[in-house]
């Protein structure tokens, strides 16, 4: 089946593909050649393509995914090969994030908060 996977800025994957996993906010899904058609929003996750020899990893921070006639189409509010994700980067990003925590106004501790479980939950998708 055809599988594109696109953000905003740019598309990550055209090409076959025999599957595809996805997670939605009820909970990881698949998608195989001949799948039912199929409109499904997609959670801040991993994104997983596999065509007849490899399998190609993305960190997806929400979308859609939409399963037609013609193939699988994932829109991605933003995508990022796992790849090109640096761990030692995410480390470095959380620390500052735990130090502007430590010192933070009630005002700006939300957003902080937020920053923080998105850090971490990148961090535990490399483990």
């Amino acid at each position: 089946m055809h599988c594109e996977l696109r953000s905003p800025e740019r598309t990550l994957y055209t090409g076959e593909a025999t599957l595809v996993v996805a997670h939605s906010p009820e909970g990881e899904f698949a998608v195989m050649d001949r799948h039912v058609p199929l409109l499904a929003a997609l959670a801040a996750s991993p994104l997983r393509i596999k065509d007849e020899e490899n399998e190609h990893v993305f960190a997806v921070s929400g979308g859609i995914l939409r399963v037609t006639d013609a193939g699988v189409t994932i829109l991605a509010h933003e995508a990022i090969s796992a790849d090109a994700i640096d761990p030692a980067m995410i480390r470095t990003r959380r620390e500052e994030v735990e130090s502007a925590i430590a010192s933070a106004d009630e005002k700006g501790m939300l957003q902080l908060e937020l920053d923080y479980l998105d850090v971490q939950e990148r961090l535990q998708g490399e483990a």
